[in-house]
């Protein structure tokens, strides 16, 4: 059996390094200047420093945001900073995620001369770490990368680069989601080149982070499969030596869903963290505001705003990513962005939440999703191999994981998901998925308070998937 270690560094990292930093976008790229630009740089600039003063039921917020040109980016940056940003976004554009620098490049150079995006997001490869670090002169908070990228080994050599020290993505939650064809081991191997990198570059009082995207696919996905690939990122991460990470997950349509949510991954995190002998990761949770289909109406789109705020302020979590009220509308201004910023920050200041919330339907919901998950990764322990990421990627090959509505064409696409009386998410076809026949038969007397069973089955997920408009 694999069972995750701090052994399984990564051996011969520093010939893979060599080659990737050959790239020509790598322009000179020098691992020690960017030691020494990161140890110059302001401590709330690194996220472990930012959440270590957080205030309990008031979450760190951060926006997304990224544009083309270099000019604009900065002005997003300042904008945003000055709204009360605690995370400052840097999202890249979708050429430079699938690896097309040269396409980017082309699309960067027609924007800046005609004024106006080419590109959905800024291309930090093109525009070089040299440049990148001028965003932020003067800035004292963090800077978040976010890409969905599943070959992200040079964008976060350059990132780093730039003096971003928190890393989104893994191997899973930005292949599945993202890819239609990225084979799942090759990434999984690609970020523990990240992940090592990451490691290289943190000191104990200043370590780069890391957070894996737990929305996913963002379409009905059940909590157990969301918190097991949540796990195993974090675990892989810590296996290479990283030393501050953030599971996360996405507002799930049900109130009671997402506090039992973040009781189980919280306390499955740390215990399998303590198990297997990183007691020194510090850990953080983080909060996606609604990631499915947004109401077209403004009004509605504050409201659910508001609504997922608030949740985040009962679970405590340590950073609630925020939407916008144009969501459904396009990409949002930078004003847009900041204004949803100060909505957020209005509702967690104004409405108290508790310091602790206990329920019969929460317990009952949490002790389901813990029974589920701990079956999935008992599994996954169980298999035979000689590194965990094999274990990992043998169990998506058997199905194990298995993610609702992934583009990804290795995708088992055997679990079917719909919502119960209370909108949670329940399992209706585990597919493949070592689930224990009680934590099934609870699933399905759920879904039956539903009521709804003589509708096909299509329309009701439809339903579902439109939950919030």
């Amino acid at each position: 059996m694999a069972r995750p270690t701090p052994e399984a560094r990564l051996r011969g990292i520093e010939l893979q390094r060599e080659q990737v930093l050959s790239h020509p976008f790598a322009r000179g790229l020098d691992i020690d200047e960017v030691a020494g630009h990161l140890a110059g740089l302001p401590a709330r600039r690194f996220p472990s420093i930012r959440y270590a003063e957080r205030s309990r039921g008031m979450p760190l917020l951060q926006p997304r945001g990224g544009t083309p040109i270099f000019e604009e980016q900065l002005r997003l940056t300042r904008i945003l900073s000055e709204a009360g940003a605690d995370f400052v976004p840097l999202t890249i554009d979708s050429c430079t995620r699938h690896n097309q620098y040269d396409t980017a490049l082309q699309l960067l150079r027609r924007s800046e001369e005609e004024g106006r995006a080419y590109l959905n997001g800024y291309p930090l490869i093109c525009h070089g770490h040299e440049l990148t670090r001028q965003l932020y002169v003067g800035l004292d908070k963090p800077v978040s990368l976010r890409h969905g990228t599943p070959d992200a080994r040079l964008l976060v050599e350059l990132a780093i680069g730039s003096g971003i020290a928190e890393i989104e993505g893994g191997g899973l939650c930005y292949s599945l989601p993202y890819s239609e064809g990225f084979p799942v081991d090759r990434a999984l191997l690609y970020w523990q080149y990240v992940d090592r990198v990451c490691a290289l570059y943190s000191t104990p009082e200043r370590p780069i982070h890391r957070e894996s995207f737990g929305p996913l696919s963002a379409t009905l996905v059940p909590p157990v499969m969301v918190i097991v690939i949540e796990l195993v990122e974090m675990l892989l991460a810590a296996e290479q030596g990283v030393l501050s990470f953030a599971v996360s997950f996405g507002q799930t349509g049900s109130f009671i869903q997402d506090v039992a949510t973040a009781q189980v991954m919280r306390k499955l995190a740390r215990e399998l963290l303590d198990e297997h002998g990183f007691q020194a990761m510090q850990l953080r949770l983080v909060y996606h505001q609604w990631m499915g289909q947004f109401p077209m109406q403004r009004e509605r789109a504050a409201a659910l705003i508001a609504g997922s705020a608030l949740v985040a302020g009962v679970i405590d979590a340590d950073k609630v990513v925020v939407k916008t009220v144009d969501e459904a509308l396009g990409v949002p201004s930078p004003e847009v962005n900041a204004e949803a910023v100060d909505t957020v920050r209005y509702v967690l200041r104004t409405f108290g939440t508790p310091r602790q919330l206990d329920a019969p339907a929460i317990e009952a919901e949490a002790m389901l999703i813990e029974s589920e998950v701990r079956s999935v990764m008992d599994a996954i322990f169980g298999l035979s191999g000689d590194a965990f990421w094999e274990s990992v990627y043998r169990a998506f090959q058997q199905g194990w994981i298995d993610l609702p509505f992934s583009p990804h064409a290795d995708n088992a696409n055997r679990l079917v998901t719909m919502r119960d009386a209370d909108r949670s998410i329940r399992i209706v076809d585990p597919g493949k998925l070592p689930l224990a026949v009680k934590d099934l038969a609870t699933e399905r007397a759920l879904l039956a308070t539903r009521g709804d069973s003589s509708e096909k089955t299509y329309r009701r997920m439809l339903s579902d998937i439109a939950l919030m408009v």
